[in-house]
């Protein structure tokens, strides 16, 4: 939004504030200045008069033109095809510098032009540093200020002016035009808005005996008619510039004027020529007219004559063409609510005019009779102009938006303890009417009609606080508690990326892949599919036409790529969600390890090769201590499996090297050599569902201060016995001061069904030192339970 002092001063006087301080206070009200402009005529040019014209003898397209500049007449030779008698221009003095048509400094000098003498020059807008206002030069008028002869164009009140460029946030409509933040400016310097007078100049004739305006059904349009007789018209020279300045100058006469008013005033302002709206079959003397405003098929109001459609109100309006020496013209204001009008543009989309409906949908001004007097007096201030007496105006009752609070809760909401008259005196300026009730508590409050951004005690009470200043808020303390910023999808995330990191920290790559998956790899791995009913009804590709109900497929087939591509050492894992048949996601881990441990090196020539045991180290090391249970004979074996997606008994993994991994007493992944036909060499595979797995705070427990002491034991026991089963049983046994204990060594020979194993027992106490009756009584206890469980006996 650009607006100048001069074009404040017809709404407000604003003649003793300084422009720092006006700035300053468009900044802290949310009227944020982004830039001022001086407006800077050269010196040496001056007010002068026009006395003569008369063609050049040796151009036709000149004109020596005789200019009374106050202390004497000049005799300048003018090429401006607008150059006329009586004209008053601004005249550039010898030694003025002024503009070319190139923008180039140009300095005046007297000159001959084609044998006749020229004393100066008759200056164009442009020449002067202005933005473009026609094709030949500035004529000046009354808007300019007082034109006295000799006085210098920039002391004129027109030029002697800063532009200053406001930003204006979407919700303040009302400040879409310099009277609006004129009411601003007013209500933060307490000063009172000068009032848009009634147009004079009107006949006698009446507005009704000359056009009927007709409605159909319910209306949510204000309109407001005027029929105005124009003669002869010409835009002033203050319109013209700031039009220019705002890139909405056009050669259209009346279409600039329209545009100035609404600009000025807010007002949505429109025109039809009467001539385009006369009955059917009258006489054209008789000047009977008629409008007919209804809603169109979509639902959209429009203004019609004779069934053709003039204007959509708030989203189009006929670009009007008329002579401006003889012409009768309907002027017409609108208002349509901006919550209907954004909403029938929303839901209609209709083709619409850009400049209309970035102010109907933001909010314009609805005093329609503001904007209607100040188009009319200016008409009548600048060309031949008769009105007609009377208006047309066609409105609906619209309930008055009230909002009751009380002066605590505004107080509460500004942080600050404002005394009730401060707050009324505040909203009093601001054109809010205060209603206070008897015991002062609550008051309520009515909105001005134009303030379309007032809703609720929030809205009021920065209002409040705009022109009371955030900076006269006193500073308080915040008083404020952390909330725990901790959450079960934050902590299963950062467990994730801690699992991650391990496996990275293990010399591991981490794989990321499509969550499609395909269905022929699927059934030829031996996993389920997705239920047909839930399957995907438009696949990216035909390869990846299902969604994947195991990591493993993929990572196969990176694995396969990185051993064609010659790497001996492959070490993958992946992080991502799989799903069961009835699409149910869930997150897995996947490790994928082939080939090579450690390459060749010294004492290893041939390097060394991935085995179950090293790979479930490195599980081990990721997820924690877990126990791993024999997958071949162990009695649940086709339902652990088929939680990890497999159809039966899985053909790709070693039949005798593979094992559920368990932690506690629920089974979340497995770990298994794979299957030596899928061509992979010595890999290995484990997945392991992370939705089972333990992802809570880690909580500090107590640790002994006192060593650890360590007996082993070695016992002959059936070889069918798996070892989880003799830990678990040992570990249950409240054996004191038993901590853990892991097998040493296995011995098969000459033995049948028997094995020699070695158990090493790790003992402590919380309490004391473990004398060596306590390590002997601790690994009797063992022994004796070994004996009554698994018939186990010692070794000697």
């Amino acid at each position: 939004m650009i607006i100048t002092k001069h074009l404040l001063s017809k709404f407000v006087d604003i003649s003793a504030i300084s422009l720092q301080e006006l700035c300053a206070k468009l900044n802290d009200i949310g009227l944020e200045v982004e830039g001022v402009t001086h407006i800077e005529i050269p010196h040496k040019v001056v007010v002068g008069k026009v006395l003569t014209k008369t063609p050049h003898p040796n151009a036709d397209k000149l004109n020596v033109c005789e200019v009374d500049v106050g202390s004497q007449v000049l005799q300048i030779v003018c090429g401006a095809k607008n150059v006329a008698k009586d004209q008053f221009v601004a005249v550039a003095l010898e030694g003025s510098v002024v503009r070319n048509a190139k923008g180039e400094e140009l300095e005046i000098k007297r000159t001959m032009l084609r044998d006749v003498e020229s004393c100066g020059m008759i200056c164009s807008s442009t020449e002067l540093g202005l933005p473009k206002i026609n094709d030949g030069i500035m004529v000046l008028d009354k808007s300019a200020g007082i034109l006295t002869l000799g006085k210098e164009l920039r002391e004129l009140e027109l030029f002697d002016n800063y532009v200053i460029e406001v930003s204006i946030t979407p919700n303040r409509g009302d400040c879409l035009s310099v009277l609006g933040i004129a009411r601003d400016i007013g209500a933060c310097f307490d000063l009172r808005l000068k009032p848009i007078n009634d147009a004079d100049n009107i006949l006698s004739i009446g507005l009704g005996r000359v056009l009927g305006v007709f409605t159909e059904n319910t209306l949510y349009s204000h309109l407001l008619y005027r029929i105005v007789e124009i003669r002869e018209l010409c835009p002033s020279v203050s319109m013209s510039l700031i039009l220019a300045y705002t890139d909405a100058l056009k050669d259209n006469v009346i279409q600039n004027f329209l545009e100035y008013a609404t600009y000025m005033t807010g007002v949505i302002l429109n025109a039809y020529r009467l001539d385009e709206c006369r009955l059917r079959g009258a006489d054209t003397n008789s000047l009977q007219a008629q409008l007919s405003i209804k809603k169109d098929e979509s639902g959209i109001e429009v203004v019609c004559a004779q069934d053709k459609i003039l204007s959509q109100i708030g989203i189009t309006c006929g670009e009007i063409t008329c002579d401006v020496k003889s012409e009768i013209l309907i002027l017409e204001a609108s208002y349509v609510s901006p919550l209907v009008i954004s909403e029938i543009i929303h839901d209609k989309k209709p083709e619409c005019k850009p400049s209309l409906t970035y102010r109907s949908t933001r909010g314009s001004n609805p005093n329609l009779d503001q904007g209607m007097n100040f188009l009319c007096q200016c008409m009548l201030e600048c060309g031949d102009v008769l009105l007609y007496s009377g208006t047309h105006n066609i409105a609906h009752h619209e309930q008055e938006h009230k909002i009751k609070t009380t002066f605590q809760t505004i107080n509460q909401i500004i942080g600050n303890m404002l005394s009730p008259e401060e707050m009324t005196e505040i909203l009093k300026r601001l054109n809010f009417e205060i209603d206070v009730t008897c015991d002062e508590n609550f008051f309520m409050v009515t909105v001005p009609n134009y303030r379309h951004d007032i809703a609720d005690m929030q809205d009021l009470a920065e209002e409040i606080l705009r022109l009371y200043g955030i900076d006269s808020i006193r500073a308080r303390p915040l008083a404020f508690r952390e909330n725990l910023a901790l959450n079960t999808h934050y902590r299963f995330y950062t467990y994730r990326r801690n699992l991650a990191h391990s496996l990275l920290a293990q010399g591991l790559y981490e794989c990321i892949h499509y969550v499609f998956a395909s269905s022929r790899d699927l059934e030829e791995y031996g996993f389920v599919h997705i239920d047909s009913e839930l399957g995907l009804l438009n696949p990216i590709v035909s390869e990846l036409d299902t969604l994947r109900t195991s990591l493993i497929p993929h990572m196969i087939a990176s694995t396969r790529r990185n051993l064609n591509l010659g790497y001996k050492s492959i070490g993958l894992f992946e992080i991502g969600a799989v799903y069961t048949q009835k699409r149910e996601e869930s997150q897995r881990l996947n490790v994928f390890v082939c080939g090579e441990r450690e390459g060749e090196h010294y004492p290893y020539p041939k390097g060394v090769k991935w085995d179950i045991f090293s790979f479930s180290a490195l599980i081990k090391n990721a997820i924690g201590e877990f126990s791993l249970q024999n997958a071949s004979t162990h009695p649940h074996k086709v339902q652990n499996f088929a939680k990890f997606g497999f159809c039966g008994e899985p053909h790709i993994l070693h039949p005798f090297q593979s094992g559920f991994v368990y932690k506690g007493d629920e089974c979340i992944g497995f770990i298994a050599k794979l299957h030596p036909k899928l061509g992979l060499g010595d890999g290995f595979v484990c997945e392991i569902a992370l939705d089972s797995t333990p992802h809570h705070l880690t909580h500090a427990k107590e640790f002994s201060k006192y060593q650890k002491s360590q007996r082993d034991l070695t016992v002959l026991i059936d070889s069918k016995i798996p070892f989880y089963r003799i830990r678990e049983t040992l570990l249950k046994a409240n054996i004191p001061h038993l901590l853990n204990l892991y097998p040493m060594d296995i011995f098969t020979q000459d033995l049948d069904s028997q094995v020699a194993l070695s158990i090493r027992l790790v003992l402590q106490s919380m309490t004391k030192t473990l004398q060596e009756q306590d390590l002997l009584e601790a690994t009797q206890h063992a022994l004796a339970v070994l004996e009554q469980e698994f018939g186990a006996k010692l070794k000697v």
